[in-house]
């Protein structure tokens, strides 16, 4: 085996290391997200929020038990935005309101990231998208931050028309279904865009 190939196997090793360490935050997120839907569709969307709240203060108070790190994802972000959400929905009744919620949290979401970027140079969302998004080569967490707030101000400028254009029973089905399909290849494109640039290619004119 060759040096080089020594090293990429060394780095999809410690790549696999970092996907084990992470699988406790990935199926952290992933329960609180059904949870959510279920809760949000039986009770209604205040007290899935509130749900989820208690939940992360549940997990908060299991973690210095536990040797896995059960904070490291998207659920305490997730669990803020959402009762900032279900605070929108339970002060707006207006079927418009509801419909430009989304358009309130991405301008919060888009903030967030900014913060993040600029002052916390990727240390949370920029960290957490680096590693969830490995799989698509090295990022770099700070321009992780700002691409995601970049995705996310793209996103608001295609959800803001159609909050307007649509009926209430449209947007129900468009927020449900399409809304994703758009947001997949935007978030993955904006993170490819903020991978780490190969250091040969910076030396190519010297």
């Amino acid at each position: 085996m060759t040096d080089a190939e020594l090293s990429k196997a060394e780095q999809e090793k410690a790549m696999m290391e970092r996907q084990k360490e992470l699988r406790p935050s990935i199926i952290i997120d992933i329960s609180f997200g059904v949870l959510f839907f279920f809760v949000a569709r039986e009770f209604g969307l205040v007290t899935a929020a509130l749900t989820g709240a208690g939940a992360t203060l549940v997990l908060f108070a299991v973690q210095p038990f536990t040797k896995h790190n059960l904070l490291g994802g998207f659920a305490v972000f997730g669990v803020v935005m959402s009762l900032i959400s279900a605070g929108i929905a339970w002060g707006f009744q207006d079927d418009l309101a509801v419909k430009l919620r989304g358009t309130f949290m991405a301008c919060i979401a888009a903030a967030f990231a900014l913060y993040d970027g600029f002052i916390l140079k990727g240390g949370y969302l920029g960290k957490r998208m680096a590693m969830y998004m490995e799989g698509l080569g090295q990022i770099n967490p700070q321009r992780a931050s700002f691409a995601l707030a970049g995705a996310t101000l793209l996103l608001m400028a295609i959800d803001t028309p159609l909050a307007f254009i649509l009926t209430t029973d449209q947007w129900i089905w468009y927020n449900a279904f399409f809304d994703n399909i758009i947001a997949i290849p935007i978030i993955l494109g904006a993170m490819l865009m903020a991978r780490e640039k190969p250091a040969g290619k910076v030396d190519a004119h010297d």
